[in-house]
Formats: C-alpha cells, sequence, structure tokens
C-alpha cells in the first residue's frame, strides 16, 4: 500500500484484533490485582485498549455482562498503569523499548500471534476467521484486497473456504448477537449491550436490564422462543444458528424485530430511540445492539482508535508531546492548570447533571486521563456526581457545537471568566437586549435636549467609538484562564468525537457555514460591548487575528478527522506501511 490514511487504517484494524486476541485468552494470573511488566502487550495493542478506556460505560458494562475470559481480563485492566507503560517506551523517541524476553513470551503464548506487528501489508498478508455460517476457520481472509474487499477495507467480503457463503463483518456481529442471546438461555450470566447500567447514573441495574430485554424480545419471542430457557444438554452453537438464519442474517430484520418488541402497534423506526421508553436516546443502530464489527467490545473499536487520533494530533500541535515539555516546573503550567480546570468542569457538571457538556482540549486531557484509571473514574463520580459520564467519541456537528455553547455561557456564570480564548466564537452577552435598550435610553436622556439632531448623531457616533475601546481584562482566576498568546490554543473546543457523516454531503457543509456565521455575528457584537466586557473584546480580538494566522474555527471543518492519517504516540511508521 501506499496511501498514508488507508495504510493507517488497515494498522488499525491490525491492532484491534491483536487486541482482542489478546484479551480473550486465558492468562493464569496470581492473586496480586497489579499488572506486572509481564502482562502488558505491545504498544499498538496498548493504543486500543487506551482507546477502549475512553469510552468508559462501553468498557465497564462489557467487563460485567457477561462470565468469560474476555470480560476477566476487562476487569483486570480497567486500571492502565500509566507509570509502568511509560518506562516502556524512549522517553525521546517515543518508540517501544525492547521488550523482555518474559514479557513477548507471554503475549504471543496467550494471542497465539507474533509480538512484532508487521508494518507491511500486500495481498499476502492474512488472518484467520470463523465462518458465523458453519464455524469453518477461514486462515486465508486478506486484510487488503482487490475492490475495498480486504477485512481492513470499506467493502469486506469473504467467501468461506468450506461452505462457500459471504462472510461479511454485519454476519459476524449477527451471529454473536445469537449466541448471546442462546448462551443467555441457558441460564448463563448474559446481559444485552447497553441494557445492563442505567441510563442516567450508569450504575448496575441487573433487575430493570432483565425487564427491558424482555420487553426488547417480545416479538422475536413469539417466533423463536428466545426468552424461554433452553432444555438442558442443548447445543447453544445450533440453537444460536437457528436464530440467525431466521434472522437471515440480516442487522435490519432484527432491529425492525426488536422495535416491533418495543411498539407493538407502530410500524418500525429504525431511527427511534430504544430501549427504557427512550430515556438512553440510543437507536437500534449498527455497533451497538446489533454489531457490524467482528471483536468482541460493543462499540467499534477501529472507529474509535481513528477518531482519538485526531486528539492526540491536536496534543502534539500544542508541544504537549514533546519530549520534555513539562519537566521543567516554571514550564508546568498549562498542565497543572489543565487539571485545575477539569475539577471545575466536573463541578459543572454537578451543578448541572442533566446538561451535555463540552471540554476544550486541555479539559479533555485531564479527562482522558482519569478515566485511564477505569475503577476510580467510577468511584470517584459517583461520589461526586452522583451518576458515571460517559464520554461519547461520536457526536453529531451540532449537537456538539450547541453543547460548547451551553458550557461556555455557563462557565462564565459560575466562574467569572471566559471558556476558552482561543479565537473562536466569543462568549454571548451577558448583559440582556432590555438591559442595553435601557442603557441606551438613559444615555440620550442627558443630552441637552437644545442640540440638534446632527449634532445628536454625532454624539451616537462618538458614543458608538468609545464602546469599541475595551477595559483591560482583569483576570481573577488565573487558575482557571490564561490571557498568554502562546497558551491559547489549550483552550480551544475538542473535536475528536464530531460527527459530520459525509463531508461531502450538503447538510455537513451546511453546518459549517452556520456556525462560522455565528460565529461572525459574535464577533462583531463583541467588539461593540468591548468597553462592558472586556473578555469578549479580547475573545474578538484574538479571532480576527488567528483567522489571519489559518486558525480554524470549530466546528467548522466536515473533514475534520474523517479517514485521515494521524500519528499514534510512536505506533505509526514515519512512512506509508508498505
Amino acid at each position: 500500500m501506499t496511501n498514508k490514511d488507508s495504510a493507517w487504517v488497515v494498522f488499525v484494524n491490525k491492532a484491534v484484533y491483536r487486541f482482542f486476541a489478546w484479551a480473550s485468552a486465558t492468562w493464569n494470573r496470581t492473586s496480586s490485582p497489579a499488572l506486572s511488566e509481564t502482562y502488558i502487550p505491545p504498544l499498538d495493542v496498548i493504543m486500543v485498549w487506551h482507546t477502549y478506556l475512553l469510552n468508559p460505560r462501553a468498557f465497564f458494562e462489557d467487563s460485567r455482562r457477561m462470565s468469560n475470559p474476555y470480560c476477566t481480563n476487562l476487569v483486570a485492566i480497567e486500571e492502565m498503569p500509566l507509570t509502568l507503560i511509560s518506562s516502556l517506551i524512549d522517553a525521546e523517541t517515543l518508540d517501544p523499548l525492547p521488550p523482555s524476553d518474559e514479557r513477548q513470551t507471554f503475549f504471543e503464548q496467550t494471542s497465539k500471534l507474533p509480538y512484532h506487528i508487521s508494518l507491511v501489508s500486500d495481498r499476502s498478508d492474512v488472518l484467520t476467521l470463523h465462518c458465523p455460517f458453519c464455524a469453518h476457520p477461514n486462515q486465508l481472509v486478506r486484510w487488503i484486497d482487490d475492490d475495498e474487499k480486504g477485512f481492513a477495507q470499506t467493502k469486506f467480503v469473504h467467501t468461506c473456504e468450506k461452505c462457500r457463503k459471504p462472510i461479511t463483518k454485519s454476519k459476524i456481529g449477527i451471529r454473536r448477537f445469537c449466541e448471546e442471546v442462546s448462551r443467555r438461555r441457558t441460564g448463563e450470566r448474559v446481559f444485552i449491550s447497553e441494557t445492563l447500567l442505567n441510563p442516567l447514573t450508569g450504575i448496575v441495574d441487573e433487575a430493570t436490564a432483565n425487564a427491558t430485554v424482555t420487553k426488547l424480545f417480545k416479538y422475536l419471542d413469539a417466533t423463536y422462543k428466545v426468552l424461554q430457557p433452553l432444555p438442558a444438554g442443548s447445543n447453544v452453537y445450533v440453537e444460536a444458528t437457528k436464530l440467525a438464519e431466521g434472522l437471515n442474517y440480516d442487522y435490519l430484520v432484527l432491529s425492525d424485530a426488536l422495535h416491533r418488541g418495543v411498539r407493538p402497534y407502530s410500524a418500525p423506526d429504525r431511527n427511534a430511540p430504544v430501549p427504557r421508553q427512550a430515556t438512553t436516546h440510543t437507536t437500534l443502530r449498527k455497533g451497538r445492539f446489533i454489531d457490524d464489527h467482528a471483536g468482541l467490545a460493543s462499540l467499534d473499536l477501529v472507529g474509535a482508535v481513528l477518531r482519538q487520533g485526531s486528539f492526540i494530533q491536536k496534543m502534539a500541535e500544542l508541544g504537549w508531546t514533546r519530549p520534555g515539555r513539562f519537566d521543567l516546573v516554571k514550564e508546568s503550567a498549562p498542565l497543572v492548570r489543565s487539571i485545575a480546570r477539569y475539577h471545575a468542569f466536573l463541578d459543572l457538571m454537578s451543578y448541572h447533571p442533566t446538561s451535555f457538556f463540552v471540554p476544550t482540549l486541555d479539559i479533555d486531557l485531564a479527562w482522558h486521563t482519569h478515566q485511564l484509571k477505569s475503577w476510580h473514574y467510577r468511584n470517584d463520580t459517583l461520589r461526586f456526581l452522583r451518576r458515571f459520564p460517559n464520554h461519547d467519541d461520536s457526536v453529531d456537528a451540532l449537537q456538539l457545537s450547541k453543547g460548547y455553547d451551553i458550557t461556555a455561557k455557563e462557565w462564565k456564570l459560575r466562574f467569572g471568566v471566559p471558556y476558552s480564548v482561543c479565537g473562536c466564537v466569543p462568549d454571548g452577552d451577558s448583559e440582556s437586549r432590555l438591559s442595553r435598550f435601557a442603557s441606551k435610553i438613559s444615555a440620550i436622556g442627558t443630552s441637552s435636549h437644545s442640540r440638534s439632531k446632527s449634532a445628536s448623531s454625532s454624539v451616537e457616533r462618538n458614543s458608538d467609538a468609545s464602546s469599541h475601546a475595551a477595559a483591560a481584562v482583569v483576570n481573577s482566576r488565573p487558575d482557571l484562564v490564561s490571557t498568554e498568546d502562546d497558551e491559547a490554543d489549550s483552550s480551544h473546543p475538542s473535536e475528536h468525537n464530531l460527527s459530520f457523516g459525509n463531508p461531502n454531503d450538503s447538510n455537513a457543509k451546511g453546518k459549517g457555514y452556520l456556525r462560522e456565521k455565528k460565529s461572525e455575528k459574535c464577533v462583531t457584537s463583541a467588539k461593540k460591548g468591548a468597553s462592558r466586557d472586556p473578555w469578549r473584546g479580547l475573545q474578538a480580538e484574538r479571532n480576527e487575528k488567528r483567522k489571519k494566522e489559518g486558525h480554524k474555527e470549530a466546528f467548522t471543518d466536515p473533514h475534520y478527522g474523517y479517514g485521515a492519517y494521524y500519528p499514534y504516540w510512536g505506533v505509526s511508521a514515519a512512512v506509508p506501511l508498505g
């Protein structure tokens, strides 16, 4: 392969495949709760592990919803040993250090894969997949193939080497769903994904989960008896095959059946939210209840890693990934401030428990770090916020931009300083229109009635001119905001979870256009009101200055993070892979 973007996607697909092989193996661990160096996988697998933890509810539910080696291992790795892992990476180059013999042997024996990932992909590079129809191990599945039909490509299809049926990721996902249902019928502890946690708090709620599944499966049960226990000695594989064949291995057929269970008197609506009476705001889309990927997670980890790469790129642009960047105490202020701002962000979430808040880059870095200690993150947030916040890594552009505007408004009301001074859209005017109008009337009233109309116009012009002259900014919270130009970008909105859909779609471009227009309007307003709110004056000044320097308004680029190549620590090659 010569295309760098495509090569990165193939690399990430391989890394995810290797993660599942490692995480689903049987580990002979001691009773010690801490992971020793021996158990730490290669850096490409760590990358996937890292991204999985940044989807905290999905990771936690996946680790608890079944009893198998995969779930057991997820519990064992829910606290990423950051200090240990950093000791296994070269501090200057960020490349992985050579592994110990014990570490390499453990990975290779458990995963049955080479420790070192191949950086070159061609048509001879293959993996093994079990056929969802006949369970035959297909050992000649290509990572890349003609017409984009390789496993790491968008149109993957492979003809089973035994039954000759077409294998796709969607069919693999349907098969896995049917096997979970059949295992549940044997009495095994199995909960369908996105049903085990209370949607509002994130707390495990088995009783409600069982009730939810009963409702979801009501229509299916009429035909396939999916709510009835299997007789003793039943073959789970055979029962799963019967169900999958009845559904024609089609996720749309299953989606319609589940919708009919929830809404028996309505035509199936694949965009309607289910389950739990729509409180989760989750649709029956591929990758949740019905998986369209071949892995064991309840989310598409390949897509999640690719999206996370854009955040890593932003950190690199800030210079925060540069070796030694924060070694000196006098240079650590941005990092210390990011932690203080994260604490303030949590305070805001506590004060507004139902709001959707959007972090800035520096806050998101601290938030990510907290999530990498999954057990502590869950317990800390349940203690202080009384809920376990998720960190959705794919949000519609309009929802994300509106959430950011709400965050900025509430932040300034609570802390008295702006949320961001990066050069993006300024804050809204805190003074009401009625109050501004009253001020103008008052100013006019104090003018002499004997002045001519022309003189009055002159006064108004002078008044407008003077309003453009911003008073000096008084920073009452230097722990929460910096006026230094070289720290401006750290308060840029975090966009790695931004989703425009198809970036070439007119609707996607329209969303970006509307955001640009809003920014222009806010800049004009901020300049006029600079004397009343110097912070808004500073934001408007930076907006105009930094646009000339190439600063891009947040939530306006439909191509942001879409299929792009981003180096992720030291795991990607400096040249195209192959």
